[in-house]
């Protein structure tokens, strides 16, 4: 069985086939197929093709892998679904169907509630490729690790109260 995720970039198509054992996709560098965007986790999902189907698992990823626009934690992939994994949509392609593929077959679903912020994490495919050492995709450039965490911000006053003044001294005390 010949499984082979599908990209556009624009009208160019990239193909990344998968190997007859489980593909882990995700943000770390030892990951079969690394996508190095913040809205991936570093093991997002893994994909295994055994006794002739297909399937996708969600591996506890923070934002979600979904199919089709429809967030999953274990499926069957078919020929022509569409794989979201953070910013990026992959159709599915097996043994050659579907065999005529357009851009627009890849196209996020409208239907998808995955959070993206393609603003700050635009991801260019065209810098990953397969690794010859390790055998597996890796990228020209380096990991986007997440910064510290942010700090809360304060609650909100009500309207219209001037700020609490500062503790007083108990009473009985001189300064």
């Amino acid at each position: 069985m010949k499984v082979v995720l599908v990209k556009f970039r624009g009208d160019q198509r990239r193909d990344f086939a998968l190997g007859p054992d489980k593909t882990v996709v995700g943000r770390a560098t030892e990951c079969t197929l690394r996508v190095p965007a913040r809205d991936v986790s570093r093991r997002h999902c893994e994909i295994e093709v055994a006794g002739g189907r297909v399937l996708v698992r969600d591996l506890g990823s923070s934002n979600g892998t979904f199919l089709n626009g429809k967030r999953i934690t274990e499926a069957q992939l078919n020929p022509g679904d569409r794989l979201t994994i953070g910013p990026v949509t992959f159709v599915v392609q097996i043994d050659g169907k579907p065999a005529a593929m357009r851009p627009a077959d890849a196209a996020p679903p409208k239907a998808s509630a995955a959070p993206l912020d393609l603003d700050s994490d635009l991801l260019d495919l065209d810098d990953v490729d397969f690794d010859d050492e390790k055998g597996a995709l890796a990228t020209d450039f380096g990991d986007e690790e997440p910064g510290p965490p942010a700090k809360p911000a304060p609650p909100p006053r009500p309207a219209g109260k001037p700020p609490a003044p500062p503790p007083s001294r108990p009473p009985g005390r001189k300064p």
